[in-house]
């Protein structure tokens, strides 16, 4: 399997966990959140928020800067990951079943 192909799919499957889709989502929606902010909107353990994020920045889809105390997450790549959100919208919209 080629590396691009290799990537795709291991994205996609990171993004099938409901927890990361919804941490990024969140981080698309706002700038630099810290790990405690994002698991307060997600509803999730900050414990559990972190264990995502950090599987998000192996794939390389957030990134953070430190301000000596606390770590402030982002999307590494905003406007391509809005984009693909609207394709996946796109998407069940077309296929959807309830139309």
């Amino acid at each position: 399997m080629e590396e691009k192909v290799y990537r795709q799919s291991r994205l996609c499957r990171l993004l099938g966990n409901p927890l990361a889709f919804a941490v990024v989502n969140v981080l698309g929606e706002n700038n630099d959140l810290t790990p405690s902010e994002i698991a307060r909107v997600v509803g999730r353990s900050v414990s559990r928020v972190s264990h995502v994020l950090a599987a998000l920045r192996l794939a390389e889809v957030v990134r953070y800067e430190t301000d000596g105390r606390q770590a402030r997450y982002r999307l590494k790549h905003p406007r391509e990951t809005r984009q693909l959100f609207q394709a996946l919208g796109k998407f069940i919209d077309s296929s959807s079943a309830f139309q």
